[in-house]
């Protein structure tokens, strides 16, 4: 990152030529106002980034296994793959945690703090 372009990005001149933009509309550069812009402006002009697709799911051969014969059939290996693709989407969705309250005695159930956890 000697001339200040991030490795991941696909097309070194479009984002020069954004980054050039961002420095002449923003009086501070770089700033996070800025730089987030200059990345939108990177994507309207069609640049792209490299890195991870995401989306990859492994599949756990013993749990996919129904009968415990040790061989997957077409129908295990698509349930097992469907399964671990629901499991992932949820995961990344967030949820919902109990925060354990400090202090004494009991909390009701409706005092108690929940808190949103963002994943992904």
């Amino acid at each position: 990152m000697a001339s200040g372009i991030p490795k991941n990005v696909a097309n070194p001149s479009l984002y020069k030529k954004a980054k050039a933009k961002a420095k002449a509309k923003f009086d501070v550069y770089p700033s996070a106002y800025a730089n987030g812009w200059m990345v939108q402006e990177y994507k309207r002009m069609g640049g792209k980034y490299k890195g991870a697709t995401g989306g990859e799911v492994t599949l756990d051969p013993k749990k996919s296994d129904l009968n415990n014969d040790g061989k997957l059939s077409g129908y295990e290996r698509k349930r097992g793959t469907a399964i671990a693709k629901s499991m992932a989407k949820k995961m990344n969705m967030g949820g919902t945690v109990m925060v354990q309250g400090r202090g004494c005695g009991a909390i009701m159930p409706s005092k108690q703090k929940k808190t949103r956890v963002p994943r992904g």
